[in-house]
């Protein structure tokens, strides 16, 4: 028989938390792919008729490598998620990682997807825009030094690039421990993009956002941190994805949300930019998605 590992909760294995990790699976597409609640059902139903059986603890989802580098002259940094099939999309299931990079000078974080042979350690990358396949990005993998090619695919216009191996984070084993991982996040704000800090101790079964980095695009420097130490349950570690883990509510009003390991299928922690204060203020009440 097939063994699923699936989270727990409070000593005990939940079913519903089994349902959770497929949840989300798909939630970070459903938007793009307007996956119908039906088929979602379907899903959960299949998982549960097929053989899988449940253990009582496991750890955590998330393989991430982050590096600083250049295309050409210009310095990006860079931060991929590797994981064994892909993360919920059936027309994507020849692909195995997923990421986003920025270029440092206009700190607009794009998203990546993409393969990897772990054979040979040869990866491709395509920088998505609106759905669409713009670039690629075509190296050896490597916790070292990364070395490759950039290609515009509109007009096959190449640059050389150079990627820096600078931190990894791995949480699937228990008994793993680490402190002080920046994670760049997909979302961002006109004026803002995002960093989480991400530790784990040792028995967790999770990686954790211990505070998140508000920064100015316009300088890359830290605008604010807000610390989610007096949040009771985990933060940032809901989504299978890591760099879904903060999304954007209202871009004009600068307010933002971070999942939280809250209730059966997560919730989330709102964020809102006060003007008079001329700072940003968490809620730390998170709203629960779903059944408590």
């Amino acid at each position: 028989m097939t063994q699923l590992n699936i989270g727990y909760r409070k000593e005990k294995v939940e079913i519903y938390l089994g349902q959770k990790t497929m949840f989300l699976g798909l939630t970070s597409f459903l938007s793009q792919h307007q996956v119908i609640l039906k088929t979602l059902r379907r899903l959960i139903l299949l998982f549960f008729l097929t053989g899988f059986s449940l253990t009582k603890a496991c750890a955590g989802w998330y393989e991430c490598y982050n590096f600083k580098g250049t295309v050409g002259s210009y310095p990006i940094t860079l931060s991929i998620q590797t994981r064994a099939g892909y993360f919920g999309e059936k027309d994507k299931k020849d692909l195995n990682i997923i990421g986003v990079y920025k270029y440092d000078k206009h700190n607009d974080p794009i998203r990546l997807e993409g393969k990897i042979n772990f054979n040979d350690n040869k990866a491709l990358l395509y920088e998505l825009s609106d759905n669409k396949h713009t670039a690629a990005f075509e190296f050896s993998f490597s916790q070292t030094e990364c070395g490759g090619v950039w290609k515009d695919l509109a007009t096959n216009r190449t640059q050389p690039l150079h990627l820096n191996f600078v931190s990894k984070l791995v949480d699937t084993l228990n008994e793993s421990q680490w402190a002080g991982i920046d994670i760049l996040q997909t979302a961002a704000l006109p004026g803002f993009y995002f960093v989480g800090i991400y530790s784990k101790t040792a028995g967790d079964t999770k990686a954790r956002m211990d505070k998140l980095q508000v920064i100015s695009k316009k300088n890359n420097t830290v605008f604010q941190t807000i610390d989610f130490s007096k949040i009771e349950t985990p933060t940032g570690n809901v989504s299978t994805i890591i760099y879904n883990n903060v999304e954007v509510v209202d871009s004009k009003a600068n307010i933002i949300q971070v999942w939280n390991d809250v209730g059966r299928m997560g919730g989330q922690l709102t964020i809102s930019f006060n003007n008079k204060a001329q700072k940003f203020i968490l809620n730390p009440r998170p709203v629960v998605e779903g059944p408590n």
